[in-house]
């Protein structure tokens, strides 16, 4: 129900919208041929009919037999083509009848401008239009103005510019359509290929999550890394001071065993003194319980033999 409601609005706006745009074209044709003399109506082009009628203002032409016809009237003629290039009128005159006339070829008319001089032609019966019956002020204006180059390029442009307006969705959707027949190809292998690449992406971004993953992992056993070498750092810095004390100690018993055996060499006796003992000089004598008496007969007795 929805639906067929729908198609319903959509029909009856398409035939408003086609309406208007009729309606339009036919005023600007209506008003063209007012112009051109072919309505029932006519706008005022000058001031030759003043103050009776003003430029501008819009005249109601009345049909009327050419018998009916009688001075003083003021009628609505065409001006044959050559008249009116010969003496650069307009396509459509109103002026007062000053004088009937009854030809050979029938009826004619000489006629006269209110604010202006006699026309320089007879008017004949076949070029009557009728009579002016009443007058609209102001409302001419737009009529005289499409009379001009000017007038009819701004009509033109101006549907043009309301009818794309008026049909711009239905011209944005066949534009869709054609679009959509042209490049439906392209459309679907570009659809593909943003496809395949946005698996791609998935794909990369899966791999940038595990490689982030694993880069955290590295970087917390890097931590702890850091840490255990920080202790082992802290025992081999323990380890180099003992290390350092050690050698301040050895150097320093170094030093007091090169002492001690500096000392010893100094009191060990030459292997000279060993091997030659001193001998007593001959007949020296020495007391009874000298020193020298006493290592002199040990001594003696270690050479010898004697006890």
């Amino acid at each position: 129900m929805k639906a067929f409601l729908n198609i319903i609005f959509y029909r009856t706006f398409r035939f408003k919208r086609a309406l208007t745009l009729l309606t339009v074209v036919a005023i600007c044709l209506a008003a063209f041929m007012a112009v051109r003399g072919v309505m029932p109506f006519m706008p005022v082009f000058g001031t030759s009919m003043e103050p009776e009628l003003h430029a501008g203002n819009l005249i109601l032409i009345k049909q009327m037999e050419a018998d009916e016809v009688k001075v003083g009237d003021i009628i609505v003629y065409n001006v044959p083509a050559a008249i009116r290039d010969f003496y650069n009128y307009p396509p459509i005159v109103a002026h007062r009848v000053i004088e009937v006339r009854d030809t050979q070829y029938g009826i004619a008319w000489r006629t006269k401008g209110d604010n202006a001089g006699e026309d320089p032609f007879t008017v004949r019966a076949q070029d009557l239009r009728g009579t002016v019956s009443h007058q609209l002020p102001f409302i001419g204006f737009p009529f005289l103005f499409l009379q001009s180059q000017q007038g009819l390029m701004f009509v033109a442009i101006a549907l043009s510019l309301f009818a794309l307006y008026l049909y711009a969705s239905d011209i944005s959707r066949g534009g869709q359509k054609i679009h959509r027949g042209i490049f439906a190809p392209v459309i679907k292998e570009t659809t593909r290929d943003t496809e395949a690449l946005a698996e791609r992406m998935t794909g990369t971004e899966k791999v940038m999550a595990q490689t982030q993953e694993a880069l955290s992992s590295f970087a917390s056993a890097m931590a702890e890394y850091a840490e255990h070498l920080r202790s082992h750092t802290s025992a081999i810095q323990g380890l180099a001071e003992a290390s350092h004390e050690l050698k301040k100690g050895a150097a320093e018993q170094n030093k007091v065993l090169e002492r001690i055996v500096e000392a010893m060499q100094q009191r060990r006796p030459a292997p000279e003194e060993r091997t030659h003992p001193e001998k007593p000089a001959a007949g020296k004598v020495y007391p009874p319980g000298c020193v020298k008496s006493r290592q002199h007969a040990g001594v003696g007795r270690d050479i010898f033999g004697a006890a």
